[in-house]
């Protein structure tokens, strides 16, 4: 009986031995990854500090003189006027205080999707390209070319305005 009990004895030691090791095992690395934290959050600090150093020497009020001076011509700079800032107030409402418009009765916004998209594809390829005054012979919305866009003819590409 007595050897029994010296083996059971041996196996609760040897068991408590792995848990302890697993548990000073775990908690190094616990302590490992605090320390990699710490020296990430020291560099984000070192990072911010630097920064605002920059954005000091960036926003001095002598530097953006000279460059109003310098570039004041080409930029067309004007001093603010003190009507033109908003109150609070003043200030357009948010989108979701936007009152929302009604869907169209006996439609909902899938069924007008499903309806403007109805139609084979080869009536579509087959309508592609002839236009009579901005829709398409299947009666589809399409896009006209504008006249002219930033000194580019749209009829005639590659041509400039001047």
């Amino acid at each position: 009986m007595l050897r029994t009990l010296d083996l059971v004895l041996v196996g609760v030691m040897i068991s408590a031995a792995v848990v302890t090791y697993t548990i000073k095992h775990r908690a190094d690395e616990k302590l490992a990854e605090v320390r990699k934290l710490e020296t990430e959050i020291k560099l984000e600090k070192d990072t911010i500090d630097l920064l605002r150093a920059d954005w000091a020497l960036l926003t001095q009020p002598n530097r953006l003189h000279r460059l109003i001076t310098v570039y004041g011509d080409e930029l067309k700079l004007e001093p603010t006027l003190s009507t033109q800032l908003a109150q609070p107030n003043e200030l357009p409402m948010l989108r979701s205080q936007l009152p929302q418009p009604p869907e169209p009765e006996g439609m909902s916004v899938e069924d007008a999707i499903a309806s403007a998209t109805a139609g084979s594809n080869d009536t579509k390829l087959a309508n592609r390209g002839t236009t009579t005054g901005g829709l398409a012979s299947s009666g589809i919305p399409v896009p006209l070319p504008r006249a002219s866009v930033r000194g580019v003819d749209a009829t005639t590409t590659g041509s400039v305005n001047r």
